[in-house]
């Protein structure tokens, strides 16, 4: 988690505004982030889903109590790392793949079945507008994706295509 506390330390010092570089050029950023959950507030999220949650995702929580991130000064933005109340209300107790972000029509789920026999990759991505057991397989956990979603500065970086050919 330490490439976002150092994000969310340099964030603030800025006040919630980093300049970032995007396909258009510079444009100026802004974030918010909550403060950090109570463990009152994780113990709870951790009841409803009857499950102790992913570490790397309680770090997050205790950091920050959910965010919007990359958004822009003007028109705002549509990336939303959901709060512990926020996971609560978005998703039923009877859940196994739990909505805890929301990134422009994307959502990123935690697959609670995955992350429980042990599967370090248990993050999955699906689509807004479908239901969390149509997600795909993300190869990834909280952590990691968090991390690049920071360093690619908030771009949909999973969409990146790559092409790779031997030298032959």
């Amino acid at each position: 988690m330490k490439v976002f506390k150092d994000f969310k330390a340099w964030s603030e010092q800025n006040e919630g505004r980093t300049e970032i570089l995007t396909p258009a050029g510079r444009m100026a950023a802004i974030h918010k982030f909550k403060p950090g959950a109570s463990e009152e507030k994780i113990r709870d999220l951790s009841d409803f889903f009857s499950i102790p949650l992913p570490p790397d995702y309680i770090k997050f929580l205790r950091i920050c109590n959910g965010a919007s991130l990359f958004e822009h000064p003007e028109y705002g933005g549509e990336n939303f790392l959901y709060s512990a109340q926020d996971v609560i209300y978005y998703n039923e107790a009877s859940d196994r793949k739990i909505v805890v972000a929301n990134i422009l029509d994307d959502q990123i789920i935690i697959d609670l079945d995955r992350w429980e026999s042990g599967n370090m990759e248990y993050l999955l991505l699906g689509e807004s507008f479908d239901p969390a057991e149509a997600a795909g397989r993300f190869y990834s956990n909280f952590e990691i994706w968090l991390e690049r979603f920071v360093i690619s500065q908030g771009t949909k970086f999973w969409y990146w295509k790559t092409d790779r050919r031997s030298s032959e």
